[in-house]
């Protein structure tokens, strides 16, 4: 270079082309001594290169990722090589606040919100769950947002006091009357009629009906020879 230097010093009709090619080669770039671009590190394994992290591959040269405001690189191959940070999300070539209703928070993604508890979502709002009496939360995301207490069965919005009949018990489904009868019993309209077992029969295995002992076979309401 030194030499270049003083050749240039030389009277300027003489050398004036090698000048001219020295100082570009001044202003490009060098490769590295593996070949490979600026902002770039060999691969491992095999031959070729990998730009370093916030840089790209464009042309055979790594150019700077131009990371948006609010966004963080993610060092993948693929995509755009960023990501909002978390309460951001993607805008256009940016990054922009999520907007969180009152009565409401971030999900764990950071780009989406749900309703505190007790409040149930109505478009991009949180309205408070009217809970009837002898009622109480869920955390289900769907329904009403709120259950009967036991003993209790949802009804136009309320929660009414299950009738238990003589021989039965209380179950847990959210469907029926809200009991069942006893082993033994069968239900006949809000009732539960105990079982007449006919001769050579027994209860069946649910204990709401029954079956004839064996070789005997049903007959109607009776238990026959075969």
């Amino acid at each position: 270079m030194k030499t270049l230097m003083r050749l240039c010093r030389l009277p300027a009709l003489l050398l004036t082309g090698l000048c001219l090619m020295g100082t570009a080669a001044m202003a490009e770039p060098a490769p590295s001594a593996s070949g490979s671009p600026a902002n770039s590190v060999a691969k491992p394994y095999g031959s070729g290169w990998d730009c370093d992290k916030g840089f790209r591959e464009t042309d055979g040269a790594c150019a700077s990722i131009d990371l948006p405001k609010n966004s963080h690189l993610t060092g993948g191959a693929y995509g755009a090589g960023w990501e909002c940070n978390y309460g951001f999300d993607r805008a256009g070539a940016g990054c922009a606040a999520v907007t969180v209703p009152a009565n409401a928070h971030l999900d764990g993604s950071g780009t989406r919100w749900d309703c505190d508890r007790g409040f149930a979502r109505d478009g991009q709002r949180c309205l408070a769950i009217k809970v009837p009496a002898n009622g109480y939360l869920t955390n289900s995301n769907y329904g009403d947002g709120w259950a009967c207490e036991r003993g209790f069965r949802p009804e136009r919005g309320l929660c009414l006091k299950i009738v238990l009949p003589k021989n039965a018990y209380l179950t847990d489904s959210a469907s029926g009357p809200g009991w069942a009868c006893e082993r033994g019993h069968a239900p006949k309209a809000n009732a539960c009629a105990k079982i007449v077992l006919p001769k050579f029969a027994h209860l069946n295995s649910s204990g709401d009906g029954w079956q004839c002992d064996r070789p005997y076979r049903q007959a109607g309401g009776a238990c026959v020879a075969p």
